[in-house]
């Protein structure tokens, strides 16, 4: 839980840091196509809104343009 919430401020911190700069709709869809179908994606987690088990987010991220994906997939 620690290390989830470190990682969590952290990307809080460089998002702000950058204006709050967030992902343009397209990349979106993709970012999302590919979590969704990802062998590391539980989608009945957070009460079905899905998250990432290898890093633990569940959208904001995608949402966030200084984020990547820890697997390199996007």
């Amino acid at each position: 839980m620690t290390k989830l919430a470190t990682a969590l401020l952290t990307a809080l911190f460089k998002w702000a840091k950058s204006g709050f700069k967030t992902t343009p709709r397209s990349e979106l869809t993709a970012r999302q196509w590919q979590c969704h179908w990802c062998h590391q994606w539980i989608p009945s987690a957070y009460c079905g809104l899905g998250k990432c088990d290898e890093c633990g987010c569940s959208g904001l991220k995608l949402r966030m343009a200084t984020e990547k994906c820890p697997l390199g997939k996007w």
